[in-house]
């Protein structure tokens, strides 16, 4: 149970209600690219974790991504070079390596089909953009009420 003060994913409750709304559009927005991904045959996934869920790779999305995202927030949110460059370095590792080459290469879990690594990489970072621009206007908003 949480109380005032306390820590879950080893942040303030504060804080996590800080990033949670911005948590919550990425994993909306990665759900979205990925049943888009899945209809345009960007890959074939060959071990599911939630098999009714296959199409969306749920299991990802709605799991550690989102508790990412808010990590990448409360550490590098108002220092926008650092949060880009957070973002490509986490990016690469998903997209290209050492993650993707485990997973495709070594683990067989999906196999990328009509995406290159390099698109994935550019449409995460971009996503990471248009989220963050989001945050920016959502602060703005919370600043303006009090």
């Amino acid at each position: 149970m949480l109380y005032p003060g306390s820590h879950c994913f080893l942040l303030k409750k504060e804080e996590i209600k800080r990033y949670m709304p911005v948590a919550i559009l990425a994993s909306f927005l990665m759900l979205l690219y990925n049943l888009i991904a899945y209809n345009q045959k960007h890959w074939e996934i060959k071990v599911a974790i939630l098999p009714l869920l296959k199409p969306a790779f749920a299991s990802g999305v709605l799991g550690g991504f989102l508790i990412i995202t808010i990590w990448i927030f409360h550490y590098t949110y108002g220092r926008f070079w650092v949060y880009v460059i957070t973002n490509i370095v986490l990016d690469f590792m998903f997209t290209v390596f050492p993650i993707h080459y485990i997973l495709q290469e070594k683990l067989g879990v999906y196999q990328l089909i009509n995406i290159t690594p390099w698109g994935r990489l550019s449409l995460l970072v971009s996503l990471s953009i248009v989220i963050y621009g989001y945050h920016m206007w959502q602060e703005s908003i919370f600043k303006n009420e009090r």
